[in-house]
């Protein structure tokens, strides 16, 4: 009987059961002691297996049994008609090379008459993923938010009835920076607009698991801008927005920005300590 292949996407298992066969009778019973002589040495020829259809770049396994048992190391010898197409190991691992046809052959090592071969056909390379976007560079954004930013508060303004006057310069902050870019990745990905996220962390909290320490906070967020300078013209010309651009008692700030099917999303998230 002819082995047949075990139907799985990874893992092709193919029972290889050697019967004693020999001209001078019957062959004697293996001890269980000795593994590597479960089969007798003058074992007939055996079949091929059932074909095996393999893609570039996914290996597959090939597994038999020797006598009803796992093979002991060295028991078996697997070759390749045509290392170009396929190669494989001495664990029977084989890995398409190209395109075309091979035959890999699983042998009892003391009697290379005794095989079972795997006709392969390699076809093709494999579906490549479609890759996800390239994220912005958020970083080029951070400095361009952190420069209008700064031109914006080194000025007096009014945001709605409150007058600012200049205010210090900020900078940027890895640890507002992390929360920042956080919560803009989180809301491109789950697509929502809030400042709480979906887990139910304010912005508070997210700036103090990201380990700052701050004394204040406060954040803006935008969505659809697609440039830094369309967003702060937008937050400049809201009250809420405006106070926290302006508020003298920040000073440094962490930019996020992330973008998905549904646009750009901004975060500024303002801190000192």
């Amino acid at each position: 009987m002819l082995p047949q292949p075990l139907r799985g996407a990874s893992v092709a298992l193919l029972i290889l059961t050697l019967s004693a066969c020999g001209s001078t009778g019957s062959t004697p019973t293996p001890t269980p002691t000795d593994p590597a002589r479960n089969v007798s040495d003058t074992l007939s020829p055996q079949g091929v297996a059932s074909p095996v259809t393999l893609t570039l770049g996914q290996p597959q396994q090939l597994t038999v049994t020797v006598g009803g048992r796992a093979p002991a190391p060295g028991q078996l010898v697997w070759t390749t008609s045509n290392a170009a197409v396929a190669s494989v190991t001495q664990a029977g691992l084989v890995t398409p090379v190209s395109g075309g046809n091979a035959t890999v052959r699983a042998a009892l090592s003391r009697n290379a008459a005794a095989f079972i071969d795997f006709p392969l056909t390699v076809s093709g390379a494999a579906p490549t993923p479609t890759p996800a976007p390239a994220p912005a560079p958020a970083t080029d954004f951070a400095q361009q938010i952190l420069d209008l930013v700064n031109a914006a508060r080194a000025q007096g303004r009014t945001c709605g009835a409150t007058a600012y006057a200049a205010a210090p310069a900020l900078t940027l902050n890895a640890q507002l920076g992390q929360a920042a870019q956080g919560h803009a990745a989180d809301m491109a990905a789950q697509n929502y607009f809030s400042h709480d996220s979906k887990d139910g962390r304010t912005a508070g909290q997210r700036i103090a698991a990201a380990g700052y320490a701050y004394r204040t906070w406060g954040e803006n967020i935008a969505a659809g801008q697609a440039t830094a300078a369309q967003v702060m013209d937008g937050w400049l010309k809201s009250e809420g927005h405006c106070k926290n651009i302006m508020n003298p008692a920040f000073r440094e700030l962490g930019v996020g920005y992330a973008t998905s099917t549904s646009g750009p999303y901004w975060v500024q998230d303002f801190g000192a300590r």
